[in-house]
């Protein structure tokens, strides 16, 4: 099994088809076809279903994705380690988020670190939920990722708490502040209020909230993704509850922003695989924890 057939073979899975893997690989259909065959000998099973249009994993394709992947991560890891030795961080660090912890910490981390190390490229994903942060970090998608739940973490995957943020609300523009400069949460619960769709942190805290205290939680807006949220709120649809970073951004164009009573806060977790980090996602990692 060669690199070359990993590659190719992730390519048609990406892309959907041998026509464009082939095109984006710069290969011609024939040898892209002839690599994926000698692959598909070499395991002794049909990783394609080839349809009339495109093409379909089969189950066996399906698990041989997942070991693909890990093993050219694998391999990148390796080769940054070599340029390390030499001196020299270069190649891509993949990172996962959830929208909140974009602006805090991750993106004044990723300035220093692209400052220190200009030759590596960094691509950062937004994800909507926990699961999908660690599912991505467990299949090897993403070498680091950002998330606000551990205790779910698999066994493979490591969770370490790296920074606390304080959830706050964000008043539209024009609306009077609430009476001692807080806001109960069973006040914002009457109100018109903005979240993401059920399973988000912030949304499965106030239907928790709504159920102690007996009151129906039914948001005016529901978003997707959830970084919107702040400027729905500038909109004046409603109050968005955000991490008090993001909620900052609003203050300049009008929107009052208040402390939830009682104070609402949440861990950032890290996330990365349980297994040695590449040079460059080990200095993002250095960046990223706590200083003692």
């Amino acid at each position: 099994m060669e690199r070359r057939q990993l590659e190719y073979f992730l390519a048609v899975v990406d892309h959907g088809g041998f026509t464009s893997a082939a095109t984006v690989l710069h290969v011609s259909q024939p040898a892209l076809s002839a690599a994926i065959k000698s692959l598909e000998k070499d395991l002794g099973a049909l990783l394609f279903h080839r349809l009339a249009r495109g093409v379909r994993l089969t189950e066996a394709g399906t698990e041989f994705a997942q070991s693909a992947r890990m093993i050219m991560r694998e391999l990148g890891a390796a080769r940054a380690r070599v340029d390390a030795v030499t001196g020299l961080i270069a190649g891509r660090l993949d990172i996962i988020s959830l929208p909140g912890m974009l602006l805090d910490p991750l993106a004044p981390v990723i300035g220093r670190f692209r400052r220190r190390h200009p030759r590596v490229r960094v691509r950062v994903v937004q994800a909507e939920a926990a699961e999908d942060v660690r599912g991505a970090v467990r299949a090897g998608d993403a070498e680091l990722g950002l998330t606000d739940e551990a205790a779910a973490t698999v066994k493979d995957v490591i969770g370490e708490p790296i920074l606390e943020q304080e959830l706050v609300a964000v008043l539209p523009p024009g609306t009077p502040p609430p009476q001692g400069g807080v806001l109960a949460v069973e006040d914002l619960l009457r109100m018109d209020f903005i979240t993401g769709p059920p399973g988000t942190a912030i949304r499965d805290f106030l239907i928790r909230e709504g159920a102690r205290l007996g009151l129906e939680v039914s948001p005016a807006v529901e978003i997707t993704p959830r970084g919107s949220a702040l400027y729905l709120a500038l909109a004046g649809a409603g109050i968005a509850i955000l991490p008090r970073p993001v909620a900052l951004l609003g203050g300049p164009r009008g929107a009052g922003i208040v402390s939830l009573q009682p104070r609402q806060t949440r861990l950032v977790y890290l996330l990365h695989r349980d297994a040695p980090l590449s040079p460059a996602a080990h200095a993002i990692h250095a960046l990223l924890r706590p200083k003692p």
